[in-house]
């Protein structure tokens, strides 16, 4: 196989990965259904231009009209206290596709989701630092060395327990 060759499978191997739809999806133009997903997934309006794309090289355009009903659908899904907690959760930003009445509660849960989030970075941060520091305990031979990275380690404990028991309150929605 040349180069050349490699080359291009590999070329389309990785624009097939990048499209938002299959063939067969493209094909069966189940748009109120796509729309739902993409609308529990909090995708904007304009994600449908991405649909056209993936479905153009065979020749199929996007139905708009169902597939906005279903997007519309699926945003009640997503516009959801718990949902946006979960978005924050998992460090993703609530996407832009609410209506503004619920904004105040949907950013209250979010904020929380992030604040999780945020703690659970600074914990995992602060276990491989002490981890690093049970390394060195182990190979070092001087005592006073070895016990100052024993007090640095209890330091850490304390500091990621008080971590989680704030975890703790920002845990459920």
């Amino acid at each position: 196989m040349t180069l050349r060759l490699l080359a291009g499978l590999v070329a389309v191997t990785l624009v097939a990965a990048c499209a938002t739809l299959s063939e067969e999806e493209c094909l069966e133009g189940n748009w109120r259904e796509i729309g739902q997903r993409d609308g529990q997934a909090g995708r904007t309006a304009s994600f449908l231009t991405e649909h056209a794309k993936a479905c153009e090289k065979i020749g199929i355009l996007p139905d708009q009209s169902l597939w906005e009903q279903g997007r519309q659908a699926g945003l009640s899904a997503y516009c959801t206290p718990p949902k946006a907690y979960d978005e924050g959760r998992s460090g993703r930003g609530l996407s832009p596709v609410c209506p503004a009445a619920q904004l105040p509660a949907l950013q209250l849960a979010h904020g929380k989701g992030m604040a999780w989030h945020r703690l659970s970075n600074e914990i995992n941060v602060l276990d491989r630092e002490m981890s690093d520091l049970h390394t060195k305990v182990v190979k070092e031979s001087d005592e006073e060395k070895r016990a100052l990275y024993l007090a640095n380690i209890r330091s850490l404990e304390s500091i990621i327990r008080l971590l989680e028991m704030r975890r703790m309150t920002e845990g459920s929605f």
